[in-house]
């Protein structure tokens, strides 16, 4: 439900997406907005201000019968109120659930009393023991610190913590340079950049990750230069580098279009070939990575179906809908990729097939989505993107003079740490354009 709020740092009213009821059963996608931090999370459009609302909660997955209520302690509600809310809550989901899948665990809802201790029950149907739970908070908390030591601070943690950088650590400090990153914190952004960087360069686990960054970074760019992804440049790619489990996950990830038939035929003949010369040791190993990466596949196509039927599920909510622009509002958290791109062909077979009235509520659909992304956009980020899609250096340079308030050092920084996740991902033109308009602002900025 959307949720009108005052944000505590600047007083401008805003509205945010609050959920109260999680069924991740109907919903998969709210169990990862869960475990990364991102659900009844409010962000301040007006200055980027995010804060983690206190809500009472129901978490409903029916696939481990998991119900479970959880009731901030600081709302400082009485027993008898707190009853009151569970109930409410209980019943809203049993309203919300089909009477053939209601079962009898629902009846009587688990009571959390810590946020906490819902995340690591949710983090239990994922495999993640207690202890690894215990590890991974000793973790977060040395990031924390380094986040913000000294050199010669961060080299006692570094050297009494070592075994605590593991790949771990590097998906935890990626995620949270992502977060401070959309969060337009320049300043603690260029911080954890830099002890990306040295990380990188001063631990183990972080040159083999580097390493294998710079595989994938070579197979993007072979991709590229021979005009797209195919199964003989994969399998060349997963040969080379059988011994590293974690290297072949991340080429069939990048080159997940590639894994067809026509890929895992050439990968059995590889097999047959080291068979037939003996070499049984490295034919096995070619075995387990087929088995391992059919199974990938799998996940794929079955995780790709559900996604779309979602978000046929939402787009068809939408178009019957009394209120489109309430809808669109109402359902803006469930709109992304996956849907545009259905909307899009929709629309596209829907205008190819003459259906000019269903071509026409679906542009109104798009408009209306275009039009709420567009008042959701915060200045600085509307910005950066006008600046971005400019055609020509006059252009932007235009562009800069009539927001010159907006210009700055952390604009230069931002745009600095822009161009080196391009870079890494291996997009080599965005790359290059962050790098020019990086210029452009750093001597403007110099008049």
């Amino acid at each position: 439900m959307l949720t009108q709020l005052n944000c505590p740092q600047c007083r401008v009213p805003f509205t945010a997406e609050v959920f109260q009821i999680v069924d991740v059963g109907q919903m998969p996608e709210l169990k990862r907005m869960l475990l990364s931090g991102r659900l009844n999370v409010a962000v301040c459009p007006n200055c980027g201000f995010s804060a983690q609302l206190g809500t009472p909660l129901l978490y409903h997955d029916p696939a481990h019968e998991q119900f479970m209520v959880f009731v901030p302690m600081e709302l400082n509600l009485s027993h008898t109120e707190q009853q009151r809310v569970i109930g409410d809550l209980v019943q809203q989901a049993m309203n919300q659930t089909p009477p053939e899948k209601r079962r009898g665990y629902m009846l009587q809802a688990q009571t959390i009393l810590t946020y906490q201790t819902l995340i690591e029950k949710v983090l239990e149907t994922e495999g993640v023991t207690p202890e690894m739970m215990a590890r991974q908070r000793r973790q977060g908390e040395l990031l924390q610190k380094l986040s913000t030591a000294s050199r010669d601070v961060a080299d006692i943690l570094l050297q009494d913590n070592a075994s605590l950088i593991d790949e771990t650590f590097f998906a935890m400090l990626s995620s949270v340079l992502q977060a401070s990153t959309e969060s337009q914190d320049a300043e603690q952004t260029l911080k954890l950049t830099n002890l990306q960087a040295r990380l990188y360069r001063e631990t183990e686990v972080g040159r083999q990750l580097e390493k294998r960054q710079g595989t994938l970074h070579r197979f993007r760019q072979a991709a590229k230069k021979q005009g797209g992804l195919s199964p003989e440049l994969l399998l060349a790619y997963v040969v080379q580098h059988q011994q590293d489990d974690a290297l072949v996950d991340g080429l069939a990830a990048v080159g997940q279009a590639a894994l067809t038939y026509t890929f895992f035929s050439l990968l059995t003949q590889e097999i047959e070939a080291r068979e037939s010369a003996g070499n049984q040791t490295e034919a096995a190993r070619l075995s387990q990575i087929r088995s391992r990466l059919l199974e990938v596949q799998a996940a794929v196509q079955r995780e790709s179906k559900a996604i779309m039927d979602q978000a046929s599920q939402v787009l068809s909510a939408i178009l019957t809908a009394p209120d489109r622009r309430a809808a669109v509002q109402e359902r803006l958290p469930e709109i992304d990729e996956a849907f545009m791109y259905l909307l899009s062909s929709t629309l596209a077979q829907a205008e190819q097939a003459g259906a000019a009235e269903q071509a026409a509520a679906l542009s109104e659909v798009r408009d209306l989505i275009l039009e709420e992304v567009e008042n959701q956009t915060p200045p600085e980020i509307r910005f950066l993107e006008s600046l971005m899609q400019a055609e020509t250096e006059a252009a932007q340079r235009e562009i800069l003079a009539a927001n010159s308030h907006l210009v700055s050092a952390d604009l230069v920084n931002i745009l600095r740490i822009l161009a080196n996740q391009t870079e890494q991902a291996g997009d080599e033109q965005t790359t290059e354009q962050i790098k020019k308009l990086e210029k452009l602002v750093a001597g403007y900025l110099q008049q």
